[in-house]
């Protein structure tokens, strides 16, 4: 099984997996890492090498940060150079993105559904008089 990895700031990332456990129920090999005001950077980036390793099954890890270019951003950048496990890291992290990812990791390849998920991700945005045909 893909494991699955949110790095966020703060909660957000187990805010998330939490609400996903609402609707897709248990959520396992999933974590959440959260980069808290005063966090040293250093200590961050071993815990997220060290995360990714303790949820790798042996298909890999999908890592999801909250924002392109932020501290999680780039403690995932730092970590990789030393992370050895096959991962894919998506930033933007969405709802529609992990519902994604926790309902089709089972059908994909780690490459796969990274791609699927950024797709739905784009695909998750939607404005509602649009939708329904009013302009």
């Amino acid at each position: 099984m893909i494991g699955i990895l949110l790095l966020t700031h703060e909660d957000f990332g187990a805010a998330m997996l939490k609400s996903a456990s609402l609707i897709v129920g248990e959520v396992p090999g999933t974590l959440s890492v959260g980069l808290n005001r005063g966090d040293d950077i250093a200590m961050f980036c071993d815990l997220v090498q060290q995360t990714i390793e303790k949820i790798d099954e042996g298909d890999g890890v999908l890592v999801f940060v909250d924002l392109f270019g932020a501290s999680p951003y780039n403690a995932m950048a730092m970590a990789s150079a030393r992370v050895k496990n096959k991962f894919r890291c998506i930033s933007g992290l969405s709802f529609p993105m992990l519902l994604e990812a926790l309902t089709m990791r089972a059908s994909y390849n780690l490459d796969d559904l990274a791609v699927h998920c950024m797709n739905s991700g784009a695909e998750g945005v939607k404005e509602l008089i649009a939708e329904m045909g009013r302009m």
